[in-house]
Order: structure tokens, then sequence, then C-alpha cells
């Protein structure tokens, strides 16, 4: 039997379903809706107000529940940063599901060592950005505030990116960025917990720019326009997702898929799209989905290990955010996909660029 958590995000997604097993929390969704617009209304008439905080920050965030492909751009864009604008750069993260306490400051990467191999204790997207950039610090905690000063004060960090973070309305942004999914957009446009939206659609006007991800939708253009008239603005660009490589991750060796019986398995937002993905490349007989974040164990990498054996099967695929995750329990069977993001045009690099001058002159 599914998990819950699985059964409601395939039921945000659905327009127009109407369960009544859902209704229940269509009244949760009123409530929630009514906490929403209050504390937008009192940060709007100025009664709460934004922290201005030392360093640049950079926002990149979501309307919806995960699975846009919001890390890996963060990392592009904190790259962008630290190694052609030349500007000391930290990635700060909530460091949701770490065993970490995220009320703390927790230093997951100077600008050169990372302190934490361990995803289970300090996160899974914290040690996504701590493997998957270059001369950039990365920290968790749960108060953006106090952790964007503690970088500045401590790291001299000119820029902070902010994984995540939309809604937290404390931290002022010089910069937001909202990553839209193209195939999924905004689901059944209700919002939480009846849908995937953490904030209705038309909160998306205090964003500066907007990046719809591309993960081989064959009816891109159509997704763009749609996508455009709902958030009524055109500062939009596109970030294709493309193949890099399939590798061991156990010895780090390239893998070329022959179409091999392969299972597949992840702990992500929107895995239908990498699952299909992988159809293309191998033979897939089994797909088995964890609730974004999990914590695999070991009893978890067995009973997948033996279900590749019923299967026939001599690969065990996942995703690079899930690598993190499995390290310690996996034999050579487990198979990564490093995804590549490409932008469609540079226009989201140079406003950041002309931002950043702007506020160091």
């Amino acid at each position: 039997m599914k998990n819950i958590k699985i059964l409601i995000n395939e039921y945000h997604y659905k327009k127009g379903s109407k369960s009544l097993i859902f209704l229940p929390l269509g009244l949760i969704t009123i409530f929630y809706s009514i906490v929403i617009f209050t504390k937008n209304l009192l940060y709007k008439i100025g009664i709460l107000k934004e922290k201005k905080v030392k360093p640049y920050v950079i926002c990149v965030g979501n309307l919806t529940t995960g699975g846009v492909g919001k890390t890996p751009i963060v990392c592009e864009i904190a790259n962008y940063i630290a190694n052609t604008l030349g500007k000391k750069t930290a990635i700060i993260s909530r460091g949701y599901g770490a065993k970490l306490n995220n009320k703390n400051i927790n230093i997951i990467k100077d600008y050169q060592k990372i302190y934490f191999n361990d995803a289970q204790v300090c996160g899974d997207e914290a040690l996504l950005c701590a493997k998957n950039t270059a001369n950039c610090a990365v920290l968790t905690c749960s108060n953006r505030v106090k952790a964007a000063n503690f970088a500045h004060n401590n790291f001299g960090a000119e820029v902070v990116v902010l994984d995540d973070g939309f809604s937290n309305r404390k931290i002022k942004k010089d910069f937001t960025v909202l990553v839209i999914d193209s195939k999924k957009q905004f689901g059944n446009g209700a919002l939480l917990p009846l849908g995937p939206l953490r904030e209705p659609v038309s909160e998306s006007k205090r964003a500066d720019y907007f990046i719809i991800s591309n993960k081989n939708n064959p009816e891109l253009t159509k997704a763009v326009s749609e996508i455009a008239k709902k958030i009524k603005n055109n500062k939009v660009s596109v970030c294709n997702f493309v193949e890099g490589y399939f590798y061991n991750i156990k010895n780090g060796l390239k893998i070329v898929p022959s179409n091999q019986k392969a299972i597949a398995f992840c702990a992500i937002g929107q895995p239908e799209q990498f699952y299909d993905y992988l159809k293309k490349h191998f033979d897939v007989t089994f797909t088995k989905t964890f609730e974004d974040h999990y914590c695999y164990t070991q009893n978890d990498i067995d009973n997948l290990i033996e279900q590749a054996k019923k299967n026939g099967a001599n690969a065990i695929i996942t995703t690079q955010k899930d690598e993190v995750k499995i390290i310690p329990f996996i034999n050579n069977m487990f198979i990564s996909l490093k995804l590549k993001a490409q932008f469609d045009d540079m226009g989201l690099f140079w406003l950041i660029e002309k931002g950043i001058k702007n506020e160091t002159k």
C-alpha cells in the first residue's frame, strides 16, 4: 500500500479530481489560506517587516511542494557568482529532514572542506549543494537572517543564495527567483493540503524572475505560454535538465545504457518524470517510490536488491539526491544519473550580476 504522503501528492496533480476521500483536506486548506493571506497582508501594510541583512540575498524558491529541480539551479547560480563573478558566496538551506538541529547554524562546508558526508545527518539538499559547488560555503539553519549574517561575519560572504525560502518573509531578499515545473505547473491549483501550492499563484508577483524547469516535456512551448499567462509576467527563461551520464555509485565509473533490465527507486517530489526518462534507456521492470526526503535503511536497500533479483535486473537506478543517502548500504548494482542544468539564455545571470554590482557600489 502506498504511503499517505505519496497518495496525497498524486492527488495534488490530478486536475479536476473530486474524490470525497480528500474532502477533509479542504477544510484544513481554508484555515491554511486564512493564515497565508493574513501573514502576507501584515507584511504588505508594514505591520510585519522583512529584516535586511549584510550580504546580497538571492532566493531560489517555488510555489509548490518539492520536485521542481530547484537545488541544481541553486548550485548553478552559486557557482556562477563564486567562480565567474568572483564573489564570496554561501548557500543557506533549511536542512529539512536532517539529524542536525536546524535551529542552530550548521556549517556543512566552508569554501573548500565538506564537514559532513552523510545526508541523513546534514540533509540531502545541503549535501548535494556541498558536493556540486566549488568555492562556496554551505550552511543549514531555519533562521535565515541569523545564518546570512553569520556567513558574512565568519566567512566574509558577499552573497548568500537561499535554497528555498520564498515563503519565509522574515529575511529581505534582494533578488527572488521562482522555479516552476513545466509539466506539473501548479497542480490542481489548490493550496495545501488539498493541493500542492504553498501560496496562491497571485503571490508570484513578489518574484523578480521565473525559471521553468524542463525535464523532457514534448509540449514545452505550450507550457511556457500557459505559465506566463498564469503568473502574468514575461521575465521567464527555461532551464533544461539534459542527460550528463549514468555512473556506478560505488566506483564512479560511467555506464553506457543498452536497454538492460533494471529497477528504479527515488524519494523526490515528482518521481514519474524520473521513471519516464529512465525507460528511454533501460528496460525498467519495477519502480519503488519513497516519500520525499526519505531516510533509507539497510533493510530498504536489501529489499531493493532482492526485488532486482526477482525481476532479473542487474542494475538499480536512482537520483543524485537519493545517492547521497544510500552510499553506506550499497553494492555495485547501484547506478545514478547525473543531469546537467542548461539555461536557454543568460538573462537570469546578467540580472544577478547587475544587481550585485549595484548593491556593492
